[in-house]
């Protein structure tokens, strides 16, 4: 949390007090606040301090030495707001888009429309409303709304549309843990703080097939089992936000606002160009659309919609891999592509907060845990960047075992195999489940198509931002360096070149002495 800019106008009360005496007590317990907590040495109090400072007299003042404010320590972004020299600062202007609040904000400046469109997705509405866009594209819309219809149209089980969803989804009927009466008809109104995630259902014959089963195309020519062609969010708000707010998070009633302004570049590393850099707008397209990712279920490998994201676990821990990778890297596009993981973050850490998440499972649950440590990291949030220590795969099948080795294994028992095949002896239940032992790596093959090579990013990204100690797992880190030591049976490989070549070139760099801005 960029704590400057919260308590900032707490410490601009406090300096007018001193100056003006025209506090009451209790606002003089409120700039003693302010002024402890901005950094001001001479004058540290604690919350609960009941000492009243409203005689100092001026010689107090006279004595006390600040440092010029700054519109950074005043909070704002623009207009002209008074100093704490009897003169004014030039806070500057927005950019285009966006008008100066009276609070000294850039707020998006929005249209009105009837309806708004996204990703061949429409929203229509019964007369005008303010709209406008977040950060990253998705649209807000200024409530209560009156949502007459989306296009294409909801029938027979596709299509669908949910409102703040986690769990079970209604979007189409064939895909992974359906729930029709999860879904909303239309016409719909809505409050303010409601995330309405709409679709469009892939054409009923498939176009492909995946490991046996149906399949579509991804938004790369590949294969997956997704019947949902594309997904898109409408945010219902009670006023236009500041412009440079990201989209709140589309699971669950909590929608926190968090700003592009605050984040903290400086966690990032700026490494220079590996041989093997990826391209800018293939790594960009990976995380440019909304992953709708809430079914708390491995029936999400036929549950995606192919066109946002992947729907198995192996393919979505190798992009994120890639992406931790690529935006350690000072290029061009860093910004860009971590705005967008910023904002994979906030999505995923809100399905956490609406009580949904991933488990272990086989490959299913990679690569979720990540881009909500990096949000955390680049917004200074440390609550968000140390989400807890059982998210996805890298948590739920690394541990410590006999001799404080990392093993992989997840964190279940049934019978045993480390081939993770079925005998005559043990015929059922779960396949990737540790060593009972717990002094060897298990399941031979889930460890090594499907889990661990996608760790491997995401470990190094991790660990060069500082963030190894908010990940607060540190079996993940030691198992991955034990794969890449090649100490686990079939270890060494990583998600590709690019990875590899990040690895072997900065695992052994000097680490951050801190977390950043946390």
């Amino acid at each position: 949390m960029n704590f400057r800019r919260l308590f900032a106008p707490f410490f601009w009360i406090a300096i007018s007090c001193l100056i003006l005496g025209a506090c009451s007590d209790d606002e003089s317990q409120e700039s003693d606040v302010g002024i402890s907590d901005t950094g001001s040495s001479d004058t540290e109090s604690t919350p609960d301090a009941d000492a009243d400072d409203s005689d100092a007299d001026d010689s107090d003042v006279e004595d006390a030495e600040f440092e010029s404010l700054t519109c950074d320590d005043l909070g704002v972004d623009c207009g002209d707001h008074p100093d704490d020299q009897g003169g004014m600062l030039d806070c500057g202007s927005c950019s285009d888009g966006a008008t100066c609040s009276e609070e000294g904000q850039c707020v998006a400046q929005g249209e009105f429309a009837t309806e708004v469109n996204q990703y061949d997705i429409t929203w229509h509405f019964d007369e005008e409303y303010e709209v406008g866009q977040f950060v990253t594209g998705d649209w807000w819309v200024v409530g209560p709304v009156e949502i007459e219809q989306v296009s294409p149209t909801p029938e027979d089980g596709r299509n669908g549309s949910m409102l703040n969803p986690v769990g079970a989804q209604a979007y189409d009927s064939r895909a992974g843990r359906h729930d029709d009466d999860k879904g909303v008809s239309f016409p719909l109104h809505l409050e303010p703080d409601n995330s309405l995630v709409s679709s469009i259902s892939h054409d009923e014959e498939p176009e492909c097939e995946q490991g046996g089963s149906d399949g579509w195309e991804t938004y790369s020519g590949t294969c997956q089992r997704g019947p949902i062609h594309t997904q898109a969010v409408l945010t219902v708000l009670e006023e236009a936000p500041p412009s440079s707010a990201f989209r709140p998070p589309y699971s669950g009633d909590d929608k926190p606002l968090h700003l592009a302004d605050e984040i903290c570049w400086e966690t990032l590393p700026d490494l220079s160009e590996p041989e093997e850099m990826p391209e800018a707008d293939g790594v960009l397209r990976h995380i440019e659309r909304p992953w709708i990712d809430h079914l708390q279920s491995w029936q999400m490998q036929h549950g995606c919609a192919t066109h946002n994201m992947f729907c198995y676990g192996r393919e979505i821990g190798d992009i994120v891999a890639t992406v931790a990778a690529f935006v350690l890297i000072d290029s061009e596009a860093r910004d860009d592509v971590a705005t967008h993981l910023v904002q994979l973050g906030i999505d995923n850490y809100g399905v956490l907060q609406a009580g949904g998440g991933w488990h272990g499972d086989g490959g299913h649950f990679n690569g979720r845990k990540f881009p909500i440590v990096f949000a955390g990291g680049l917004l200074g949030n440390s609550e968000m960047a140390s989400p807890g220590t059982d998210i996805g795969n890298e948590d739920r099948m690394t541990y410590y075992g006999d001799g404080g080795v990392a093993y992989w294994g997840r964190d279940c028992t049934s019978c045993y195999t480390d081939e993770c095949s079925y005998t005559d002896e043990c015929d059922s239940g779960s396949r990737d489940c540790r060593d009972p032992d717990e002094s060897s790596d298990s399941c031979s093959s889930y460890r090594t198509c499907c889990t661990s090579r996608t760790w491997v990013g995401t470990a190094l990204a991790a660990r060069l931002m500082g963030l190894k100690d908010a990940w607060d797992h540190d079996p993940f880190f030691d198992y991955v360096d034990r794969w890449m030591a090649e100490e686990v049976d079939g270890g060494g490989g990583t998600s590709n070149a690019f990875v590899t070549e990040m690895w072997e070139t900065h695992r052994d760099d000097t680490m951050p002495v801190d977390d950043g801005c946390l």
